[in-house]
């Protein structure tokens, strides 16, 4: 008998099928005329063409996936509390510890498909994005599904999770969240003008140097307070970069008239070039 999640996956997995066949005949550029059409996506382009190579091999990759994965929920029965019983030779199913903790991980996972599905339409920066945010995403989805149902105490469960996840956990997201910084606040300094670059220039570092002094002078300050001004600071940065990169580059000043002038200033005088092949007359006062 087939459970919920590999009937689901079986079908994900015959739907990216059909659909990379489709998707290959619509970007071929062929004309359909029977077997020959169908010949090079069931192959996988052996015998024939594949049109998109990119479009056709996430569909493929998708497929195949979904059926392994579906292979091995069908052969673990979708962990089922019966199975697990009487391959565990149990009389009565065993209780299943219910999750503690909320889990947010499948909104990001969302919000990561669909700056993918954005991306292959606007650029590659966002389905790159994308990619990461789904990779990492998907890790801890998983690791919190597994954390949360080891023991029936979540105090345990949370133990065993932070002595596995936080040494992997808090170097990348200091080295993402130092990389996003650095890249908004370019961003902001680009799109604003020349003084107003020199302002925020000085302001944030002075900022964080206040913020820093604040924890350091106050340790008995709630961490409530600490992560929301942390929060509020990030937000506010990520925000201004996302404008400032929407908004473009600020203009530079300056340009071929300027330096005519700052030349003819300085008591030189510009003088235009005669082409080749021109001749130069002269005239004597």
């Amino acid at each position: 008998m087939f459970k919920t999640g590999s009937k689901f996956l079986y079908g994900v997995a015959a739907f990216g099928f059909v659909a990379a066949i489709v998707y290959a005949i619509a970007t071929g550029g062929q004309k359909v005329d029977g077997i020959d059409t169908l010949l090079g996506p069931i192959t996988f382009g052996y015998k024939g063409g594949v049109g998109d190579h990119v479009g056709f091999t996430i569909l493929v990759v998708l497929s195949a996936v979904s059926f392994f994965l579906a292979v091995v929920l069908s052969a673990l029965h979708d962990a089922d509390a019966e199975a697990e019983a009487q391959v565990v030779g149990l009389e009565t199913v065993p209780d299943a510890p219910t999750p503690f903790n909320a889990n947010y991980w499948p909104i990001v996972g969302a919000f990561s498909a669909a700056a993918i599905v954005l991306g292959l339409a606007i650029g590659s920066e966002l389905f790159v994005i994308g990619c990461v945010g789904a990779a990492i995403a998907t890790a801890e989805w998983a690791i919190s599904a597994w954390s949360d149902r080891i023991t029936g105490d979540p105090v345990v469960n949370a133990g065993i999770r932070a002595r596995m996840m936080h040494p992997i956990e808090i170097p990348v997201a200091a080295v993402l969240g130092i990389g996003l910084f650095v890249a908004a606040i370019s961003r902001i300094l680009l799109a604003l003008p020349k003084n107003g670059s020199y302002v925020v220039f000085g302001l944030v570092p002075a900022i964080i140097f206040g913020v820093g002094i604040l924890i350091v002078t106050k340790p008995k300050l709630s961490r409530s307070v600490i992560a929301g001004l942390l929060l509020f600071g990030g937000f506010a940065v990520l925000a201004g970069g996302v404008a400032a990169a929407i908004a473009g580059e600020r203009k530079h000043e300056g340009g071929h008239d300027d330096a005519k002038h700052e030349a003819e200033a300085g008591g030189r005088i510009a003088v235009s070039l005669p082409e080749p092949g021109q001749t130069v007359i002269r005239v004597a006062n």
